[in-house]
C-alpha cells in the first residue's frame, strides 16, 4: 500500500490516532489530524508540519483526502465521516491501516467480556513455546505501533468499535469469547453489535481458524456463517488442557473459559498440553480486572476497572460469592439493561456506592429489585473509597466493578483504575 503522497487525515488523536499518524508521516503521506478535545495533547507533533484541528471535526479537515483513518472512539455516523463516505474517501480503523502492512498471522480475539485476559494469556503461551509474540490493539498498545520484525505471530485484542470500519481484516486465527448486551449506546441494537463482532471472521477463508465458544447462544450462531475452520471450547468440557480446572491460576469460572479458548488458539500454533498446563498453573490475571490491591483492617479491595458493563461486573460478583461484598458502580452509561445486575446485587452484595453520571438511573434500578443499602458518592472516586472501606467489615471484599465506561470521569479504563489502587493503598497511610 503506497500512501507516498497521499492526503490521509486521522481522526482522534489518542493513543491509535497518534500512533496511525506516526507511522502516515513515516510513509511519505500528507497528514491531518483532528480531535473533538479542544484539550487534546498534540505535542509530540510539534515542529514536524501536521495540519491540526482541534475542538471538533469539520468539513475543511477532509478536503481532498485520499484515505481517513478512524480511532476506536470515533463515531463512523459523523456528519463529516458520511460527508467523505458520499465522497467515495475510504473511511479505516487503525487496525485496518496496520493490516495491510503485516506479513506475519495474526491471531485475533473479540467478545464482550474477557479480551484482555484471553490474549494476554495467549501471548504467554506462545512465548513460553519459544514463539516470539506481541499483545496489542484494544489492549492499549496500537497494532499500527507493532515492528513485526523477529516475531511469528501478532495477537491483536478487537473491539467492535475497531472492527466497525475494517474491510479486508482477516485473522489467522480467529477467537469469539462471547456475546452480551454492551455499547447500544453506540451500535443501537444487538443485532447490529453482533453483525460488527462478525466481521471478526468475514474474511476468513477454509485455511484459517475460528474458535469459538459453542456454550454461547449468540455465538455459536454467528459463526454459522464462517467459512474458517471451526475449533469448539466450553467450559463444561475442559479437558482440551491437562490439568483439573482449581490448578488454573487466574480465579472466576469465565476465566475456565477464557483459559480454554487461549489454549485452543495456542495449539493451532503447535504449543504443546505440558506448556499450556504450566503457563496456566502460572498465570495470574491481567492488571485492572478482577486484581487483587491491598488489605486494610481485614477488608480486601479488588480493582475491576476494567468491568465496563453490567454482565462483567456479574462475572467479578460471581467470583466472590458468598464473601461479604461492598460494591463500587457506576460511571458513563452504556444505556443497556441493568435489570440483571440488579437481582444479582440483591443476593449477594452487602451494600452498594454509586459513583458518576450513571448514578440515578444504576439507584433507580437498584431500588427496584429491592436492594436497600444503596450510598452516593457522586463523582468523587476517593469518597466512594472511603465510604466503600467505612461499610466494610473484617472479611469483606470492596470491589471496583463500574459496569460503565469511565469517560465521564477519567481518561479510559486503566487510568481509573490505576487511581482506585492509589486511593486503597492510601487507606494504609
Amino acid at each position: 500500500m503506497d500512501l507516498k503522497g497521499k492526503k490521509v487525515t486521522v481522526f482522534g488523536a489518542g493513543r491509535s490516532g497518534t500512533a496511525a499518524a506516526k507511522k502516515l508521516l513515516a510513509l511519505g503521506a500528507s497528514v491531518r489530524l483532528t480531535d473533538s478535545d479542544p484539550r487534546a495533547d498534540v505535542s509530540v507533533f510539534n515542529g514536524l508540519g501536521l495540519e491540526i484541528e482541534l475542538g471538533g471535526h469539520s468539513l475543511g479537515i477532509i478536503e481532498g483526502d485520499d484515505l481517513i483513518v478512524v480511532s476506536p472512539g470515533v463515531h463512523l455516523d459523523l456528519p463529516v465521516l458520511a460527508a467523505a463516505r458520499e465522497r467515495d474517501i475510504p473511511v479505516i480503523a487503525e487496525i485496518e491501516l496496520a493490516f495491510r502492512f503485516i506479513t506475519k498471522p495474526i491471531i485475533a480475539v473479540t467478545g464482550t467480556n474477557g479480551k484482555t485476559t484471553t490474549a494476554t494469556l495467549i501471548g504467554e503461551l506462545l512465548k513460553a513455546a519459544g514463539k516470539p509474540a506481541v499483545v496489542a490493539g484494544n489492549i492499549g498498545r496500537p497494532l499500527i505501533d507493532v515492528d513485526e520484525t523477529g516475531l511469528d505471530y501478532l495477537v491483536v485484542e478487537v473491539s467492535s468499535y475497531q472492527l466497525e470500519a475494517c474491510e479486508s481484516f482477516r485473522p489467522k486465527i480467529g477467537v469469539i469469547l462471547n456475546i452480551q448486551p454492551d455499547h447500544l449506546e453506540r451500535h443501537h441494537t444487538m443485532r447490529e453489535y453482533i453483525a460488527q463482532k462478525a466481521r471478526l471472521f468475514r474474511n476468513q477463508t477454509g485455511d484459517d481458524w475460528l474458535v469459538y465458544n459453542q456454550a454461547d447462544r449468540a455465538v455459536a450462531e454467528m459463526v454459522k456463517k464462517a467459512k474458517a475452520k471451526l475449533v469448539p471450547f466450553s467450559r463444561s468440557r475442559p479437558g482440551i488442557v491437562t490439568l483439573a480446572p482449581d490448578q488454573i491460576k487466574i480465579p472466576g469460572r469465565h476465566n475456565l473459559e477464557n483459559a480454554l479458548a487461549a489454549a485452543q488458539a495456542a495449539y493451532l500454533c503447535g504449543v504443546s498440553r505440558e506448556t499450556a498446563a504450566e503457563v496456566l498453573r502460572a498465570f495470574p490475571g491481567v492488571e485492572h480486572r478482577i486484581e487483587y490491591v491491598t488489605t486494610v483492617a481485614g477488608v480486601e479491595f479488588y480493582n475491576d476497572s476494567k468491568g465496563t458493563n453490567p454482565d462483567s461486573t456479574r462475572v467479578a460478583l460471581e467470583t466472590f460469592r458468598g464473601r461479604g461484598i461492598v460494591l463500587i458502580l457506576g460511571g458513563r452509561d452504556k444505556g443497556v439493561s441493568l435489570d440483571e445486575l440488579a437481582r444479582d446485587v440483591r443476593r449477594g452484595v452487602k451494600a452498594v456506592v454509586l459513583i458518576g453520571e450513571a448514578a440515578p438511573r444504576f439507584e433507580a434500578a437498584l431500588k427496584a429489585a429491592g436492594c436497600e443499602e444503596i450510598y452516593r458518592a457522586g463523582a468523587s472516586l476517593p469518597d466512594a473509597v472511603k465510604n466503600a472501606f467505612l461499610l466494610a467489615g473484617r472479611g469483606d471484599v470492596v470491589l471496583f466493578s463500574p459496569a460503565c465506561a469511565s469517560f465521564d470521569m477519567f481518561r479510559d479504563y486503566e487510568e481509573r483504575g490505576t487511581v482506585f489502587k492509589q486511593l486503597c493503598q492510601s487507606l494504609k497511610v
